[in-house]
Protein backbone atom coordinates (compact mmCIF):
# COMPACT_ATOMS: atom_id res chain seq x y z
CA UNK A 1 0.00 0.00 0.00
CA UNK A 2 1.05 3.57 -0.60
CA UNK A 3 0.42 6.58 1.53
CA UNK A 4 1.16 10.22 0.70
CA UNK A 5 1.25 13.07 3.17
CA UNK A 6 2.00 16.77 3.10
CA UNK A 7 1.37 20.20 4.61
CA UNK A 8 -1.11 22.39 2.74
CA UNK A 9 0.38 25.74 3.65
CA UNK A 10 3.91 25.14 2.37
CA UNK A 11 3.38 25.89 -1.31
CA UNK A 12 6.76 26.52 -2.96
CA UNK A 13 6.58 25.11 -6.49
CA UNK A 14 8.05 21.62 -6.90
CA UNK A 15 8.82 21.43 -3.19
CA UNK A 16 8.91 18.09 -1.43
CA UNK A 17 6.61 18.01 1.59
CA UNK A 18 7.74 15.68 4.39
CA UNK A 19 5.55 13.45 6.49
CA UNK A 20 4.50 14.83 9.81
CA UNK A 21 3.16 13.49 13.08
CA UNK A 22 -0.56 13.59 13.80
CA UNK A 23 -1.38 16.67 15.86
CA UNK A 24 -5.15 16.41 15.72
CA UNK A 25 -7.41 14.31 17.88
CA UNK A 26 -9.72 11.75 16.32
CA UNK A 27 -12.72 13.81 17.43
CA UNK A 28 -11.56 16.70 15.25
CA UNK A 29 -11.62 14.59 12.08
CA UNK A 30 -14.17 15.22 9.36
CA UNK A 31 -15.59 12.06 7.79
CA UNK A 32 -17.53 12.76 4.59
CA UNK A 33 -19.21 9.69 2.99
CA UNK A 34 -17.63 8.66 -0.31
CA UNK A 35 -19.32 6.50 -2.99
CA UNK A 36 -18.49 5.11 -6.40
CA UNK A 37 -20.34 6.90 -9.18
CA UNK A 38 -21.09 3.59 -10.92
CA UNK A 39 -24.86 3.71 -10.35
CA UNK A 40 -24.89 7.22 -11.83
CA UNK A 41 -22.89 6.08 -14.89
CA UNK A 42 -19.81 7.93 -13.65
CA UNK A 43 -16.32 6.51 -13.33
CA UNK A 44 -15.38 8.99 -10.59
CA UNK A 45 -15.93 8.89 -6.82
CA UNK A 46 -18.60 11.11 -5.30
CA UNK A 47 -18.61 12.77 -1.88
CA UNK A 48 -21.74 13.68 0.08
CA UNK A 49 -21.59 17.44 0.69
CA UNK A 50 -24.18 19.53 2.56
CA UNK A 51 -24.43 23.05 1.12
CA UNK A 52 -26.43 26.11 2.09
CA UNK A 53 -28.79 27.15 4.90
CA UNK A 54 -30.79 25.05 5.43
CA UNK A 55 -28.24 22.45 4.27
CA UNK A 56 -29.04 20.32 1.23
CA UNK A 57 -27.06 17.18 0.34
CA UNK A 58 -25.34 16.85 -3.03
CA UNK A 59 -22.93 14.37 -4.59
CA UNK A 60 -19.75 16.10 -5.77
CA UNK A 61 -16.92 14.40 -7.63
CA UNK A 62 -13.71 14.43 -5.57
CA UNK A 63 -11.06 16.16 -7.69
CA UNK A 64 -7.52 16.66 -6.39
CA UNK A 65 -6.64 18.69 -9.50
CA UNK A 66 -9.37 21.31 -9.02
CA UNK A 67 -9.19 24.34 -6.76
CA UNK A 68 -12.80 25.51 -6.84
CA UNK A 69 -15.83 23.62 -5.59
CA UNK A 70 -18.85 24.10 -7.84
CA UNK A 71 -22.38 22.74 -8.07
CA UNK A 72 -25.22 22.71 -10.59
CA UNK A 73 -27.06 25.80 -9.54
CA UNK A 74 -29.86 28.20 -10.27
CA UNK A 75 -30.49 31.57 -8.64
CA UNK A 76 -33.33 34.07 -8.36
CA UNK A 77 -32.11 36.63 -10.87
CA UNK A 78 -34.87 39.14 -10.20
CA UNK A 79 -32.58 41.15 -7.93
CA UNK A 80 -29.93 41.67 -10.65
CA UNK A 81 -29.63 44.57 -13.06
CA UNK A 82 -31.23 44.16 -16.50
CA UNK A 83 -27.78 43.86 -18.08
CA UNK A 84 -26.61 41.13 -15.69
CA UNK A 85 -29.98 39.36 -15.92
CA UNK A 86 -29.71 39.17 -19.70
CA UNK A 87 -26.11 37.96 -19.51
CA UNK A 88 -27.01 35.14 -17.13
CA UNK A 89 -30.05 34.08 -19.13
CA UNK A 90 -28.03 34.04 -22.34
CA UNK A 91 -25.28 31.92 -20.78
CA UNK A 92 -27.83 29.47 -19.38
CA UNK A 93 -29.48 28.97 -22.76
CA UNK A 94 -26.52 28.68 -25.07
CA UNK A 95 -24.16 25.80 -25.63
CA UNK A 96 -20.49 26.68 -25.76
CA UNK A 97 -19.77 24.67 -28.88
CA UNK A 98 -23.04 25.20 -30.69
CA UNK A 99 -24.41 21.63 -30.44
CA UNK A 100 -27.51 21.77 -28.25
CA UNK A 101 -28.14 18.03 -28.63
CA UNK A 102 -25.06 17.19 -26.56
CA UNK A 103 -25.58 19.85 -23.92
CA UNK A 104 -26.38 18.78 -20.38
CA UNK A 105 -28.82 21.41 -19.14
CA UNK A 106 -29.04 22.07 -15.45
CA UNK A 107 -32.74 21.39 -15.25
CA UNK A 108 -32.52 17.61 -15.73
CA UNK A 109 -30.09 17.13 -12.83
CA UNK A 110 -30.21 17.79 -9.10
CA UNK A 111 -29.82 21.55 -8.75
CA UNK A 112 -28.84 23.80 -5.84
CA UNK A 113 -31.41 26.56 -5.38
CA UNK A 114 -29.11 29.39 -4.34
CA UNK A 115 -32.02 31.79 -3.83
CA UNK A 116 -33.38 29.51 -1.08
CA UNK A 117 -30.15 29.55 0.95
CA UNK A 118 -30.04 32.37 3.49
CA UNK A 119 -26.22 32.28 3.60
CA UNK A 120 -25.59 32.43 -0.17
CA UNK A 121 -23.71 35.54 -1.31
CA UNK A 122 -22.35 36.19 -4.85
CA UNK A 123 -18.77 37.40 -5.30
CA UNK A 124 -18.68 40.72 -7.16
CA UNK A 125 -16.42 41.69 -10.04
CA UNK A 126 -14.96 44.48 -7.92
CA UNK A 127 -13.37 41.92 -5.58
CA UNK A 128 -9.68 41.33 -6.23
CA UNK A 129 -10.27 37.60 -5.93
CA UNK A 130 -12.25 37.79 -9.16
CA UNK A 131 -9.63 39.62 -11.21
CA UNK A 132 -6.54 37.91 -9.78
CA UNK A 133 -7.12 34.88 -7.57
CA UNK A 134 -9.43 33.07 -9.98
CA UNK A 135 -8.00 34.36 -13.24
CA UNK A 136 -7.22 30.80 -14.37
CA UNK A 137 -10.99 30.23 -14.54
CA UNK A 138 -11.33 33.14 -17.00
CA UNK A 139 -13.34 35.19 -14.56
CA UNK A 140 -12.24 38.76 -15.23
CA UNK A 141 -13.12 38.81 -18.92
CA UNK A 142 -16.75 38.09 -18.03
CA UNK A 143 -17.19 41.22 -15.89
CA UNK A 144 -19.37 43.90 -17.54
CA UNK A 145 -19.56 46.13 -14.40
CA UNK A 146 -17.84 46.21 -10.98
CA UNK A 147 -21.11 45.20 -9.28
CA UNK A 148 -21.78 42.27 -11.61
CA UNK A 149 -21.42 38.73 -10.26
CA UNK A 150 -17.93 37.31 -10.86
CA UNK A 151 -18.56 34.87 -13.72
CA UNK A 152 -16.35 32.02 -14.87
CA UNK A 153 -15.93 29.92 -17.98
CA UNK A 154 -13.72 26.92 -17.25
CA UNK A 155 -12.59 24.04 -19.45
CA UNK A 156 -11.26 20.71 -18.21
CA UNK A 157 -8.65 18.55 -19.94
CA UNK A 158 -11.31 16.05 -21.03
CA UNK A 159 -13.30 18.74 -22.86
CA UNK A 160 -15.90 19.42 -20.16
CA UNK A 161 -16.89 23.09 -19.95
CA UNK A 162 -18.75 24.87 -17.15
CA UNK A 163 -20.04 28.44 -16.81
CA UNK A 164 -21.52 30.26 -13.85
CA UNK A 165 -20.57 32.73 -11.13
CA UNK A 166 -18.51 32.56 -7.94
CA UNK A 167 -20.21 32.93 -4.56
CA UNK A 168 -19.86 32.12 -0.87
CA UNK A 169 -22.05 29.80 1.16
CA UNK A 170 -21.99 27.55 4.22
CA UNK A 171 -20.94 23.90 4.05
CA UNK A 172 -21.95 21.67 6.98
CA UNK A 173 -19.43 18.92 7.71
CA UNK A 174 -19.76 15.81 9.95
CA UNK A 175 -17.19 15.33 12.70
CA UNK A 176 -15.90 11.90 13.72
CA UNK A 177 -17.52 12.26 17.16
CA UNK A 178 -20.98 12.42 15.58
CA UNK A 179 -21.48 16.18 15.82
CA UNK A 180 -21.55 18.64 12.93
CA UNK A 181 -19.80 21.88 12.21
CA UNK A 182 -20.74 24.72 9.89
CA UNK A 183 -18.03 26.27 7.70
CA UNK A 184 -19.32 29.70 6.62
CA UNK A 185 -18.22 31.67 3.55
CA UNK A 186 -16.78 28.73 1.60
CA UNK A 187 -15.96 29.62 -2.01
CA UNK A 188 -18.48 27.88 -4.29
CA UNK A 189 -19.14 28.09 -7.99
CA UNK A 190 -22.81 28.39 -8.96
CA UNK A 191 -22.64 26.59 -12.32
CA UNK A 192 -25.52 27.39 -14.67
CA UNK A 193 -24.34 25.99 -17.99
CA UNK A 194 -22.57 22.66 -18.48
CA UNK A 195 -21.13 20.81 -21.46
CA UNK A 196 -20.34 17.08 -21.24
CA UNK A 197 -19.89 16.87 -17.45
CA UNK A 198 -21.84 13.83 -16.16
CA UNK A 199 -20.27 13.13 -12.77
CA UNK A 200 -22.84 13.81 -10.07
CA UNK A 201 -23.88 17.31 -9.08
CA UNK A 202 -20.54 19.10 -9.42
CA UNK A 203 -16.92 19.13 -8.23
CA UNK A 204 -15.40 19.12 -4.75
CA UNK A 205 -12.12 20.98 -5.24
CA UNK A 206 -9.37 19.22 -3.28
CA UNK A 207 -6.39 20.97 -4.86
CA UNK A 208 -4.01 23.02 -2.73
CA UNK A 209 -4.89 26.43 -4.19
CA UNK A 210 -6.08 29.27 -1.96
CA UNK A 211 -9.80 28.72 -2.66
CA UNK A 212 -10.06 24.93 -2.61
CA UNK A 213 -12.19 23.09 -0.07
CA UNK A 214 -9.09 21.42 1.38
CA UNK A 215 -7.54 24.83 2.00
CA UNK A 216 -10.78 25.99 3.61
CA UNK A 217 -10.45 23.17 6.15
CA UNK A 218 -6.94 24.41 6.93
CA UNK A 219 -8.17 27.99 7.27
CA UNK A 220 -10.66 26.91 9.93
CA UNK A 221 -7.83 25.19 11.86
CA UNK A 222 -9.53 21.81 11.62
CA UNK A 223 -6.62 19.83 10.16
CA UNK A 224 -3.81 20.00 7.63
CA UNK A 225 -4.33 16.72 5.79
CA UNK A 226 -6.92 14.54 4.15
CA UNK A 227 -7.08 10.91 3.07
CA UNK A 228 -9.40 8.44 1.42
CA UNK A 229 -9.70 4.72 0.68
CA UNK A 230 -11.44 3.63 -2.50
CA UNK A 231 -13.84 0.74 -3.02
CA UNK A 232 -14.13 -1.05 -6.35
CA UNK A 233 -15.42 1.45 -8.90
CA UNK A 234 -18.25 -0.94 -9.83
CA UNK A 235 -19.63 -0.83 -6.28
CA UNK A 236 -23.23 0.30 -5.86
CA UNK A 237 -24.17 3.51 -4.09
CA UNK A 238 -25.09 1.60 -0.92
CA UNK A 239 -21.36 0.87 -0.41
CA UNK A 240 -19.45 3.74 1.16
CA UNK A 241 -16.04 4.74 2.38
CA UNK A 242 -14.99 8.15 3.70
CA UNK A 243 -13.08 11.21 2.64
CA UNK A 244 -11.41 11.99 5.95
CA UNK A 245 -9.84 15.27 7.02
CA UNK A 246 -7.57 14.58 10.00
CA UNK A 247 -6.56 11.23 11.56
CA UNK A 248 -7.95 8.30 9.61
CA UNK A 249 -8.77 5.16 11.61
CA UNK A 250 -10.07 3.07 8.71
CA UNK A 251 -8.67 -0.44 8.84
CA UNK A 252 -5.85 -1.04 6.37
CA UNK A 253 -4.88 -4.58 5.43
CA UNK A 254 -1.18 -5.11 4.84
CA UNK A 255 1.88 -3.01 5.35
CA UNK A 256 1.69 0.70 4.61
CA UNK A 257 4.53 2.29 2.66
CA UNK A 258 5.13 5.99 2.16
CA UNK A 259 6.46 8.29 -0.50
CA UNK A 260 6.83 12.05 -0.60
CA UNK A 261 4.45 14.37 -2.41
CA UNK A 262 5.77 17.20 -4.54
CA UNK A 263 3.80 20.41 -4.79
CA UNK A 264 3.70 21.23 -8.50
CA UNK A 265 2.63 24.82 -9.20
CA UNK A 266 0.73 26.23 -12.13
CA UNK A 267 1.59 24.32 -15.30
CA UNK A 268 0.26 25.47 -18.67
CA UNK A 269 -2.21 27.74 -16.88
CA UNK A 270 -3.61 24.78 -14.93
CA UNK A 271 -4.08 24.69 -11.15
CA UNK A 272 -1.55 23.32 -8.70
CA UNK A 273 -1.08 19.56 -8.73
CA UNK A 274 -0.02 16.89 -6.25
CA UNK A 275 2.99 15.20 -7.81
CA UNK A 276 5.12 12.19 -6.97
CA UNK A 277 8.74 11.50 -7.86
CA UNK A 278 8.67 8.39 -10.02
CA UNK A 279 12.00 6.80 -10.96
CA UNK A 280 10.69 4.03 -13.21
CA UNK A 281 8.16 1.29 -13.95
CA UNK A 282 8.76 -2.45 -13.75
CA UNK A 283 6.68 -5.30 -15.14
CA UNK A 284 7.30 -8.82 -13.89
CA UNK A 285 10.28 -7.54 -11.90
CA UNK A 286 11.94 -6.12 -15.02
CA UNK A 287 12.64 -2.39 -14.98
CA UNK A 288 11.53 -0.95 -18.32
CA UNK A 289 13.80 1.12 -20.52
CA UNK A 290 12.10 4.50 -20.15
CA UNK A 291 14.07 7.78 -20.55
CA UNK A 292 14.58 9.54 -17.21
CA UNK A 293 13.26 12.79 -18.71
CA UNK A 294 9.77 11.23 -18.69
CA UNK A 295 9.72 11.55 -14.89
CA UNK A 296 11.38 14.98 -14.70
CA UNK A 297 9.13 18.02 -14.38
CA UNK A 298 11.95 20.34 -15.44
CA UNK A 299 12.09 18.54 -18.78
CA UNK A 300 8.33 18.68 -19.40
CA UNK A 301 7.58 15.34 -17.73
CA UNK A 302 6.57 14.35 -14.22
CA UNK A 303 3.75 12.36 -12.62
CA UNK A 304 0.70 13.70 -10.81
CA UNK A 305 -2.11 12.12 -8.79
CA UNK A 306 -5.50 13.18 -10.12
CA UNK A 307 -8.74 11.84 -8.65
CA UNK A 308 -10.59 13.47 -11.56
CA UNK A 309 -9.00 10.93 -13.92
CA UNK A 310 -10.33 7.39 -14.01
CA UNK A 311 -7.56 5.55 -15.87
CA UNK A 312 -3.80 6.05 -15.65
CA UNK A 313 -2.27 7.82 -18.65
CA UNK A 314 1.44 7.71 -19.35
CA UNK A 315 3.78 9.92 -21.37
CA UNK A 316 4.32 8.33 -24.77
CA UNK A 317 7.74 6.69 -24.15
CA UNK A 318 6.44 5.08 -20.93
CA UNK A 319 3.14 4.13 -22.52
CA UNK A 320 4.80 2.36 -25.46
CA UNK A 321 7.15 0.44 -23.15
CA UNK A 322 4.33 -0.69 -20.87
CA UNK A 323 2.02 -1.71 -23.73
CA UNK A 324 4.76 -3.68 -25.44
CA UNK A 325 5.32 -5.80 -22.33
CA UNK A 326 1.64 -6.51 -21.77
CA UNK A 327 1.01 -7.33 -25.41
CA UNK A 328 3.72 -9.99 -25.08
CA UNK A 329 2.19 -11.31 -21.86
CA UNK A 330 -1.29 -11.60 -23.43
CA UNK A 331 -0.15 -12.71 -26.89
CA UNK A 332 -1.77 -16.15 -26.63
CA UNK A 333 -5.23 -14.57 -26.40
CA UNK A 334 -7.11 -13.40 -29.47
CA UNK A 335 -7.21 -9.62 -29.82
CA UNK A 336 -10.65 -8.02 -29.81
CA UNK A 337 -11.88 -4.64 -30.91
CA UNK A 338 -14.82 -2.67 -29.57
CA UNK A 339 -15.60 0.86 -30.70
CA UNK A 340 -15.80 3.66 -28.18
CA UNK A 341 -13.31 2.29 -25.65
CA UNK A 342 -10.32 4.40 -24.52
CA UNK A 343 -7.98 1.38 -24.64
CA UNK A 344 -5.65 0.35 -27.44
CA UNK A 345 -5.15 -3.35 -26.69
CA UNK A 346 -7.99 -5.69 -25.73
CA UNK A 347 -8.34 -9.47 -25.88
CA UNK A 348 -10.84 -12.28 -25.58
CA UNK A 349 -9.47 -13.53 -22.29
CA UNK A 350 -11.69 -16.58 -21.78
CA UNK A 351 -9.89 -18.79 -19.29
CA UNK A 352 -7.45 -16.07 -18.27
CA UNK A 353 -5.65 -16.79 -15.01
CA UNK A 354 -4.85 -13.42 -13.46
CA UNK A 355 -1.95 -14.93 -11.54
CA UNK A 356 -0.21 -15.43 -14.89
CA UNK A 357 -0.24 -11.71 -15.62
CA UNK A 358 3.05 -10.05 -14.63
CA UNK A 359 2.83 -7.49 -11.83
CA UNK A 360 3.37 -3.84 -12.61
CA UNK A 361 5.04 -1.52 -10.11
CA UNK A 362 5.76 2.20 -9.97
CA UNK A 363 9.18 2.80 -8.40
CA UNK A 364 9.59 6.07 -6.53
CA UNK A 365 12.80 8.03 -6.13
CA UNK A 366 12.92 7.39 -2.38
CA UNK A 367 12.92 3.61 -2.90
CA UNK A 368 9.26 2.88 -2.16
CA UNK A 369 7.02 1.09 -4.65
CA UNK A 370 3.36 1.12 -5.63
CA UNK A 371 1.97 -2.15 -7.00
CA UNK A 372 -1.66 -1.86 -8.14
CA UNK A 373 -3.79 -4.98 -8.13
CA UNK A 374 -3.79 -6.76 -11.49
CA UNK A 375 -7.49 -6.14 -12.10
CA UNK A 376 -6.81 -2.41 -11.75
CA UNK A 377 -4.77 -2.37 -14.97
CA UNK A 378 -5.97 -5.44 -16.89
CA UNK A 379 -9.57 -4.40 -16.80
CA UNK A 380 -13.07 -5.32 -17.94
CA UNK A 381 -14.65 -2.13 -19.33
CA UNK A 382 -18.05 -1.36 -17.81
CA UNK A 383 -19.91 -1.86 -21.10
CA UNK A 384 -18.48 -5.33 -21.85
CA UNK A 385 -18.66 -8.93 -20.67
CA UNK A 386 -16.22 -10.40 -18.15
CA UNK A 387 -14.30 -12.29 -20.83
CA UNK A 388 -13.35 -9.02 -22.53
CA UNK A 389 -10.11 -7.63 -21.05
CA UNK A 390 -8.13 -4.52 -21.90
CA UNK A 391 -4.78 -3.17 -20.79
CA UNK A 392 -6.11 -0.21 -18.84
CA UNK A 393 -3.60 2.50 -19.66
CA UNK A 394 -3.85 5.40 -22.05
CA UNK A 395 -1.36 7.72 -23.74
CA UNK A 396 -1.03 11.15 -22.12
CA UNK A 397 -1.93 14.23 -24.16
CA UNK A 398 1.24 15.92 -22.93
CA UNK A 399 4.55 14.95 -21.39
CA UNK A 400 3.00 14.65 -17.95
CA UNK A 401 1.76 11.26 -16.72
CA UNK A 402 -1.30 10.90 -14.48
CA UNK A 403 -2.03 8.13 -11.98
CA UNK A 404 -5.81 7.84 -12.09
CA UNK A 405 -8.22 6.63 -9.45
CA UNK A 406 -8.86 3.15 -10.80
CA UNK A 407 -5.21 2.26 -10.33
CA UNK A 408 -5.60 2.95 -6.61
CA UNK A 409 -8.83 0.97 -6.00
CA UNK A 410 -8.68 -1.43 -3.02
CA UNK A 411 -4.98 -0.79 -2.84
CA UNK A 412 -4.12 2.61 -1.50
CA UNK A 413 -4.82 5.24 1.06
CA UNK A 414 -4.01 8.67 -0.24
CA UNK A 415 -3.06 11.03 2.55
CA UNK A 416 -2.10 14.64 2.07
Amino acid sequence: MIRHQMFFKNRNHYQVIPRRKDLETNSSSLAMPLHSGFDLLSGLYLVEVKIGTPPKTFLLAADTASDVTWIRCTNNIGTLSKEDEQTMLTMERKHHLGDHNESLHIFNKRVFRADLSSTFKPLLCSDGMCSLGLAHMHTYENCPTPLSPCRYNYSYIGGDVVEGFIAYDTITVPLANGSKRKLPNVTIGCTQSIYKFTHGDGILGLGFGDYSFSETVVTYNLTQKFSYCLMDHRSHSSVSSYLTFGPNNQTVNGTMTYTELVMMGYINNRPDFYGVKVAGISIGGKLLNIPSQVWDVKHGGGVILDSGYTITVLALPAYKAVMEEFEKALSKYKTSVMDGLPFEFCVNATGLDQSSIPRLAFHFADGSRFEPMVNNYVVTPDTTEDWFKCVGFGPANSGMSIIGEHSKVDESQLEK
